[in-house]
Parts: structure tokens; sequence; C-alpha cells
């Protein structure tokens, strides 16, 4: 029997989900937590991590697989990719869904939307790609292939008002789950005394195994294998030229112990006390930057790729910044080193000039204005009433 695309329909018994990302895999779950809340009888199925699998969906594929970087990169896995095409659309067929939520993931998720569009599937997208920095003429076939479209970035909807798409902005999911930033300091004036945000610190260190005194600082060298191995050897010498911080590496989710070669120490599922309880960080861009300022981590954002992608990348983008913080706030709030300034040397100096007086006191200013930049809707719960048309 073939399903309907009718966007006003209410009924969801069976929902399918697709992403393939450790960020969109945390925010696919929070979407599916807060949609059993409402409708504890949803069946749901698809692709996704260790996250989404945590709230009862049966995964068909793993983000192991699937999270690649880099126009390189993807090449090299062409064929995984069509085999997994015709996995998905196959499985998708044998489970007939009342509704399919594609997360993030465009390169993928937008194929699958054009097929499940001719076969005449409800298809709604959280988390838009970035058509105001490439590919542009992708809104014509999103407007063509979805039925409703939920962005989390204030600036996303004005460029939808040209087709006929419902897109509604949810606000952002990061500044929903991270609460107000707040430093030892502070955090002690909240609770009357330094020694109570001290005691925190210390049974998070020894938690974590890393040592009682020092200040930390926290390297995230992406979360992808390419990334890490691309990123990793760059973040660790720029932290030896810091012999006054304590580095911290943070694993990322769906990775292992064996990814990170490195006598540094590297903590899985701890980096938001990471974010906390460090001085500063050194954040390859990716979410980890907007998760790092929202929890008020002075940080220093770093990005380096093949040649190849980065020829290409500076060819098709329009953009001025790549880290998100400061394409909300559409000035370089956070430093960024980027391809060839991307170097040991220029991570450890400029993130002693974000460690002066002036370099703390601006980034303060920029955490500030972020929060103010972003709605808390409550952007998971929004997207569960969408999926089951609820007002």
């Amino acid at each position: 029997m073939t399903p309907t695309a009718d966007p006003t329909m209410t009924g969801l018994k069976r929902l399918y989900i697709l992403t393939g990302e450790p960020s969109g895999d945390a925010h696919a779950a929070a979407v599916v937590r807060a949609l059993k809340a409402r409708a504890p009888e949803v069946e749901v199925r698809g692709m996704g991590g260790d996250a989404l699998a945590a709230e009862g969906t049966a995964l068909i594929e793993h983000i192991r697989n699937t999270s690649v970087m880099g126009f390189a990169e993807v090449i090299r896995k062409l064929g995984f990719f069509r085999q997994l095409m015709g996995r998905v659309k196959s499985d998708i067929a044998a489970f007939s869904p009342d509704r399919i939520l594609l997360v993030d993931y465009p390169g993928f998720n937008l194929r699958v939307a054009r097929w499940a569009r001719k076969e005449g599937y409800a298809v709604d997208m959280y988390i838009a790609p970035q058509v105001w920095a490439w590919k542009q003429g992708r809104i014509h076939a999103m407007a063509r292939d979805l039925n409703r479209l939920y962005v989390i970035l204030p600036f996303e909807a004005q460029h939808y008002k040209a087709v006929d798409l419902q897109v509604d902005y949810v606000g952002h999911p990061l500044a929903d789950v991270i609460p107000l930033a707040t430093s030892a300091a502070s955090a002690a004036s909240a609770e009357g005394s330094i020694e109570s945000a001290q005691v925190s610190a210390e049974e998070w260190r020894l938690r974590c195994g890393l040592p009682a005194h020092g200040e930390l600082l926290a390297l995230l060298p992406g979360s992808r294998l390419q990334e890490i191995e691309r990123m990793l050897p760059c973040l660790t010498e720029a932290a030896q030229r810091l012999p006054h911080l304590v580095p911290v590496i943070a694993g990322a989710p769906g990775r292992q112990p064996s990814d990170y070669p490195t006598d540094f120490p590297v903590i899985f599922g701890e980096t938001a006390g990471l974010y906390r309880h460090a001085t500063a960080g050194i954040i390859t861009s990716g979410t980890a930057t907007l998760e790092a300022a929202l929890s008020g981590l002075p940080q220093v954002v770093a990005y380096r790729t093949s040649s190849f992608t980065y020829r290409l990348a500076k060819w098709f983008t329009t953009v001025r910044f790549i880290s998100l913080v400061n394409l909300i706030l559409d000035r370089e709030a956070v430093p960024e080193r980027i391809q060839h300034d991307c170097t040991p040397e220029t991570l450890a100096g400029t993130l002693e000039e974000v460690l002066s007086s002036a370099g703390k006191e601006a980034q303060s200013r920029a955490h500030n204005d972020l929060r103010s930049a972003l709605s808390t809707k409550g952007a998971a719960k929004a997207v569960a009433q969408g999926l089951l048309r609820q007002p």
C-alpha cells in the first residue's frame, strides 16, 4: 500500500529517522525522547548511533560507519554509501512509516527525501543544510521534497521565503540542554562558598583520573576519524607549547581510546564537565565550538583538511567564518585558525592572547551575546509536536 504524504495527517504510529553523525544522533535522540513522552506507542526505526539506540530506536546502520568529512573522504566510500542507500530504501518500504524525519546529514538525507517523495512518504527535516553558505539551489529541491523543515539558527528561515515550504524556527537544541555558563568562581558565588565549587571540581577530576591541581586545557580534535588523525598531532603539539596548562583530550562519542595515539589523558563521556572545569580550549570547528561557548569556555577554533577539500570549499562557500559562534554573531568573536594558519605555533600563541585579560573579557561578552541571540523554545519538544502535527 502506498503511504500518503498529506502534510496535515496526524496519525503517527511508525517513524523512520535518519542521521549520520554524532551531533545529529544526540539531537535526534532528544526528539525521540520528547516524542515518546507524548506518544509512547510510536515505533521508531532508522539510522543513527548509541544515543538513538538508547531511546529504543532500532538501527539498521551505526554512525561509526557513516560519519565521514570532506570531498575526498566521501569519494573513497562511494561504494559503501550506494549500498547503504539501497538498504535504507528497502528498509523504509518494509517498515512503511507514517513519517520520515531526516536529521542533518544533507548529502545523504536529501537524496532519500527525493526518493521518498516519489514513493508518497511524508518527510520532515530537522537541522537544515547550510544553504546560506553554499548550494543555495538546494532550497528548491527541499521545497519539492519536504513537508516541513525545522531550523535551529535565527537567520535561517529568511532564506526559504521565496519557496512554498513550511519552515519553523525551533531554537537551537544546545541552548536548551547546556545550562547558563558558570565558571568555578561564579558557581562558588552562587553557592555561597568557593570551597563548595572547589570540591565539585576536585571530585570531577578524581572521577576522570586527572591531576588534582593545574589549569586544564581542553583539546577537541573532532569526532570523525579523519578529523582526529589530521587534527590530533597539531593540537597536542600546540599544547606542548603551553606547559603551564594541563592538556586533556575529549574523546568523541562512538570513538575508541585506540583512535587517540597520544600520551595525554583522553576522557570519554565527560565533555560537558571538561568545558565547565577547563580554563580554555583548542577546538576543531564544528558543533563543539558552540557547545564550548554556551558553557562559557574561552577557545581558539582550529581547522585543517586535505588541500583538495579546502580548495573546493573555498571555491563554493560564501561565508566569512566557519565557527557557529561567529556565524551567529556575525563577527569573529572567537579566533579562527584555518588550514595554513592552523599550526601548533599559531594555535598556542593565539590561545595566550585569548587568556589575556582583554581576551577573556572579549570572549565573556561574546558568550553573553550568544545566549541572547539563541532562542530557548525547547527545540526537541517543538519538533516532536510538529511530527505529531500538534500546535
